[in-house]
């Protein structure tokens, strides 16, 4: 009987070293596929995001009246845009900038808020505005910048839009 208390304790530690080497495989493997479900998912969500932010903007921007040239930032690659639109019978001041690698958007003075996707940042808020004697345009470019696998990627996302209620 002496001779199996060493025989137990022996494949007792052969069991663990087992058991601890399948728990290492199983956490690897699951680190594994969140990097790969984060690398797959990742431009479809800097896709959509683009495209809800210049969604945003654009149906902002159709209801405006006319440009304000004093709040606005033209041809910079941080742009800022402030019009006056009519929401209700009321005129409304609304204004689209970058800061700090998001673009946010305000109402007259009330709170601005975020309208950029948490994890990816906006490197660029391009904006030229088009004038004629009959109506305003303002055309857009949104650079969304994120990191990738392969490194930094950015994808542009351009929008124009129409003041309509400038003609």
């Amino acid at each position: 009987m002496q001779t199996k208390r060493g025989f137990t304790l022996i494949e007792t530690v052969f069991y663990t070293a087992g058991l601890l080497l399948l728990v290492a495989a199983m956490v690897t493997f699951m680190i594994y596929m969140y990097n790969w479900y984060n690398n797959v998912t990742i431009i479809p969500r800097a896709d959509r995001a683009g495209v809800n932010m210049v969604d945003k903007i654009v149906k902002d921007l159709r209801s405006g009246e006319a440009v304000n040239l004093a709040g606005s930032s033209f041809e910079s690659v941080t742009g800022a845009l402030s019009i006056d639109a009519v929401v209700g019978g009321a005129t409304v001041t609304k204004y689209f900038s970058l800061d700090n690698g998001k673009i946010t958007y305000k109402e007259n003075s009330g709170t601005t808020q975020n309208i950029s996707p948490g994890g990816m940042t906006v490197s660029r808020f391009y904006i030229n505005s088009t004038s004629t004697p009959i109506s305003e345009a303002i055309r857009f470019d949104i650079d969304i910048s994120f990191n990738t696998k392969t490194g930094l990627q950015t994808k542009t996302y351009t929008g124009l839009a129409v003041l309509r209620q400038s003609y």
